[in-house]
């Protein structure tokens, strides 16, 4: 039953591994209800090339080239997939936004979402105004530096979330507060030297002590919901350090009060990370008192009038007793505790 909707492959994204197909094969045989195919926009310049794809020689028409070869190799594995009666597993086929760089990004996820007819779109925001904020350690300090420190950089990123919600309206909010991975310093404790963030160095709650960025963390909540759009609880957070996936509890309890509707997402980069850590993120669902998981799913699949066949996609939602009683937990945990 559990559902994946954001993920990668080797095939399309050059810092991830292994092929579509395997990565396809590995959540039906895991067993998943529905997973989503996600690869990245296009960027629209040369300098926003990450290392790997400049070893290879990309460009931004190879970018583009690449994307369409996504799209047009996600919507056949799709067909073949969900038109199989056999296959308990419904694939769906969206793309991953970028909303950090500036508005002629903006207008092209649009214009790619509507040109590919997207399933789903997850909604991220990896740049601060060009400067990457999840590659690696020195180009967040580039940002923080940028922004004067912790609060002002908080409050670009989510000044940033808020247009990018705005503007694309994506199905699904990825990591919403990606902007603290690398939000990290050490200090000497007991005669060495251990990692905290700098949240709990400057001994900041976010909501007590800053104000003007809760309030736009808040803006961004209910812009969310006014707009009936989903909130990803992602996993790939737990396997890059953190003991809970994205969002943390601070943000997700203010998410719970406001009914924010989740959705479940690996965030996976290849076979391995299918499913990976999704005991954990059924822990956090359960120990943060939420009751209800959404998912995206397709109906009418096959009927040429609908979508040329694709389906119509829905949003539905499935109560937590019924996701933990799901063979999907045994199969793939059988050591999880599944008690009530």
């Amino acid at each position: 039953m559990p559902y994946s909707h954001h993920s990668h492959s080797g095939s399309y994204c050059k810092h991830a591994h292994d092929t579509l197909e395997s990565v396809v094969s590995t959540a039906i045989d895991k067993r998943f209800n529905t997973y989503c195919l996600t690869e990245h926009a296009p960027r629209l310049s040369n300098k926003l090339l990450y290392p790997e794809e400049e070893e290879l020689g990309m460009t931004v028409s190879s970018l583009f080239e690449q994307f369409d070869s996504f799209v047009k190799h996600a919507r056949d594995i799709q067909h073949r997939v969900n038109e199989d009666c056999s296959s308990k597993t419904k694939i769906l086929v969206g793309y991953e936004s970028e909303g950090g760089i500036d508005s002629e990004h903006l207008e092209m996820c649009l214009k790619l979402q509507k040109d590919m007819d997207a399933d789903v779109t997850v909604g991220s925001v990896h740049h601060v105004n060009g400067i990457d904020i999840d590659f690696d350690q020195k180009s967040w300090d580039n940002a923080y530096e940028e922004y004067g420190g912790l609060r002002g950089l908080y409050l670009e990123y989510y000044n940033l979330v808020y247009r990018m919600i705005e503007t694309l309206k994506p199905s699904v909010i990825a990591h919403f507060d990606l902007i603290r991975l690398f939000a990290n310093t050490e200090i000497e404790k007991g005669g060495r030297l251990v990692k905290i963030t700098y949240e709990e160095k400057l001994n900041v709650d976010i909501k007590r002590d800053w104000p003007d960025v809760w309030r736009i963390i808040s803006n961004c909540i209910d812009l969310i919901i006014k707009n009936n759009l989903t909130v990803e609880l992602n996993s790939a957070a737990i396997r890059k350090g953190w003991t809970t996936p994205y969002p943390k509890d601070d943000i997700l309890k203010e998410m719970i009060s406001k009914n924010v509707k989740f959705v479940m997402s690996d965030d996976s980069h290849g076979n391995d990370q299918v499913g990976l850590n999704f005991q954990y993120v059924l822990e956090y669902i359960r120990e943060m008192g939420i009751r209800t998981i959404w998912y995206y799913d397709l109906e009418e699949v096959g009927n040429p009038d609908v979508r040329n066949g694709i389906g119509k996609v829905v949003l539905k939602n499935v109560k937590c007793e019924e996701l933990i009683e799901n063979e999907f937990w045994r199969t793939n945990y059988p050591s999880i505790c599944l008690e009530k």
